[in-house]
């Protein structure tokens, strides 16, 4: 069982051997191909398939291709870029005599119709007799580096301030001596520890303050705490980065000393965390 294809329909290799009417559109039957696949062939397959190819669109024409043809036509010069076809020769007898050429029309004279007088421009020649100067039997070199030698360096010039020509240089500044009026009329140091006395508060203020101890601000606790929360981060990232084989010496020892810093780090972190803070200076003092 087999469904043939309609005889009457031409091929594509028909088609290419017979010329083509553009009015009409023409049917191209095409076979199927054949399958890589000889177990995927299909009956509907050996129905032929009928293509119209599309219309060819107008070949495309310039609007100005007439003006540009005619000014190509009319802008021609016959024997424009080769010469003539045929170049004129003089005889044999009619070469070039002396006396017959340009340059010699020019030296006789015959042609100054066309020469230019040059004479018009010239300047006169001066009369007045010119200044001659003597050569002069001086080492200029010599006496350069003679100069050179001899002459003093010159200064710098000195663009620093001269604060000892200051109208008030050598004399106490004005913010000192009103602190110094504030400090006269304010407390002493007596009657500031007898008033830190009479609180409970205040005995414990003033015997931490003679102990040395003195309570860390607490933006200074802030930013002591981040310092050391980066240098933390930063330590456990290069860490974090060490190679897993420690087989030599200095990987051990950097291993080694990378954990005693971090560890040291979490104590300071540690300690810092808490809110109320206190530092000795007395013991700072005594190391000095």
């Amino acid at each position: 069982m087999g469904l043939a294809a309609n005889d009457n329909q031409p091929t594509i290799d028909q088609l290419q051997q017979s010329p083509l009417d553009a009015s009409e559109p023409l049917k191209i039957t095409k076979t199927h191909p054949t399958p890589a696949d000889p177990f995927r062939e299909s009956v509907y397959n050996l129905i032929p398939i009928e293509y119209i190819p599309p219309a060819k669109q107008k070949q495309y024409r310039s609007k100005f291709a007439d003006q540009a043809r005619k000014e190509y036509v009319t802008g021609q010069k016959a024997t424009a870029s080769m010469g003539p076809a045929k170049v004129f020769v003089n005889g044999t007898d009619g070469f070039l005599k002396k006396g017959e050429g340009v340059a010699a029309k020019l030296l006789d004279g015959s042609n100054k119709g066309h020469s230019k007088d040059r004479s018009v421009r010239k300047a006169e020649v001066p009369k007045d007799k010119p200044v001659i100067i003597e050569n002069s039997k001086k080492d200029f070199i010599k006496l350069n580096a003679l100069e050179n030698i001899n002459s003093a360096a010159k200064k710098p010039h000195d663009n620093t301030p001269a604060y000892r020509f200051k109208a008030d240089y050598g004399k106490t500044p004005t913010y000192m001596k009103r602190r110094q009026a504030q400090s006269e009329k304010g407390f002493s140091m007596e009657e500031m520890e007898e008033a830190l006395m009479q609180s409970p508060e205040g005995k414990k203020q003033a015997q931490m303050m003679k102990e040395g101890l003195v309570p860390l601000p607490e933006d200074e606790r802030a930013k002591i705490l981040d310092g050391l929360k980066a240098n933390w981060e930063k330590l456990n990232s290069d860490y974090q980065k060490l190679s897993l084989t420690v087989d030599t010496v200095p990987k051990i020892a950097r291993k080694v000393n990378m954990e005693q810093q971090l560890k040291q780090l979490e104590t300071h972190i540690a300690k810092f965390s808490h809110s109320n803070i206190l530092v000795n200076f007395n013991s700072a003092y005594k190391n000095q």
